[in-house]
């Protein structure tokens, strides 16, 4: 946690300066989309994000895991970190700095055990039951911010959910981490359990493919280059700037 402070100052004076779009910090979400199409970003700075029918119930799916989650400040937070007693942080804001640049996000939960992360949970709501490339990329950043902010995540995982929407109201989807931890005690080196409909999908950070894909990532936000579009047409078909991308036509 140590430099926080610092980090949340940079921020409010400006940021890391000379990036592109202007922007103060690299949301890990954006870093990750460029593993899906980096066009498809840039787009999105340029003419506004589209709200699309799926991102509004994969929104909604989110506040549904929620539901039982008890509001709470930062100090509290530490405490109960801090205590060793297992805690599940949901929705943690996480920042962190990266040579000369700032990279912010928030993850769906990290579950925190005598002092650190062990397991860092993202859910996906759609019909594809594998993850993305793009999915690994950003629940892997998220723990890299993790290891910025000082903690130990060497035995850091992470578990990529992926859950069809008409499941997004299941209970059991909230008790994913216990799920999670009750097999990882019977067998340590499970990689997929299978809830109900969803998947989960458990993953060892690595730290140096981590640093290697933010690196390509940042390229494109130091205006090193220009943005690289996807080279699966599936992906520009259901675009919502595919009308409007000289790629997507």
């Amino acid at each position: 946690m140590e430099g926080l402070g610092k980090l949340v100052k940079e921020l409010a004076e400006g940021g890391t300066p000379g990036l592109r779009f202007g922007v103060k910090c690299i949301a890990v979400s954006d870093a990750a989309a460029q593993y899906y199409c980096e066009k498809k970003v840039e787009m999105a700075y340029t003419y506004g994000e589209i709200e699309t029918l799926g991102m509004k119930k994969g929104e909604e799916a989110h506040e549904l895991l929620l539901k039982d989650a008890v509001k709470t400040d930062w100090r509290q937070i530490l405490r109960e970190i801090y205590s060793g007693k297992p805690i599940l942080i949901r929705e943690m804001l996480l920042l962190g700095k990266h040579k000369d640049t700032i990279l912010a996000g928030r993850c769906d939960a990290v579950l925190f055990f005598k002092n650190r992360p062990l397991l860092l949970f993202e859910h996906k709501f759609s019909s594809r039951r594998i993850p993305f490339s793009d999915h690994h990329v950003q629940a892997r950043l998220y723990c890299y911010l993790l290891h910025l902010m000082g903690w130990d995540t060497s035995g850091l995982r992470y578990a990529l959910v992926m859950a069809p929407l008409e499941s997004r109201d299941d209970p059991q989807l909230r008790k994913t981490p216990s799920h999670v931890v009750r097999a990882l005690k019977e067998k340590k080196d499970v990689d997929k359990i299978v809830l109900g409909k969803a998947s989960v999908y458990l993953n060892r950070f690595n730290l140096k493919k981590t640093v290697e894909e933010l690196e390509w990532a940042l390229d494109f936000w130091k205006q090193k280059r220009e943005p690289i579009p996807t080279r699966k047409p599936a992906k520009c078909l259901s675009c919502e700037f595919r009308e409007k991308c000289e790629y997507g036509r």
